[in-house]
């Protein structure tokens, strides 16, 4: 089982300088679709392949990031290339629908 790294403000910087691509949810445990697509997003980070780097940011021990990068409706996913912010996924999505958008994005490398 893959292990999901946890960003806050103090570890963001891996996404923002990593070379290559990157996704990140925005979640809260107070919020109920939240909890209810954890699942699914852990099974989607699951079937990553292993140079994508995956991981969560709990909005309530980041609101610097959180203001950063304007969120505004819980879940969001966020996918970075090379350190920048290219695809927001906001809303439960599939597990399905993550893997098509980040095959998408990562023909376009």
């Amino acid at each position: 089982m893959r292990e999901l790294a946890l960003y806050n403000e103090d570890n963001f910087r891996e996404i923002e300088r990593h070379e290559g691509v990157a996704v990140v949810r925005f979640s809260a445990p107070w919020c109920p679709p939240c909890q209810m697509s954890e699942d699914i997003f852990n099974h989607f980070a699951e079937q990553t392949d292993s140079d994508v780097k995956v991981g969560k940011v709990n909005v309530d021990l980041a609101p610097v990031l959180t203001t950063k990068y304007e969120i505004w409706g819980l879940p969001s996913v966020l996918m970075f290339k090379d350190g920048q912010l290219v695809q927001r996924i906001p809303g439960v999505k599939s597990a399905g629908f993550y893997q098509q958008a980040l095959s998408e994005l990562k023909k376009g490398q």
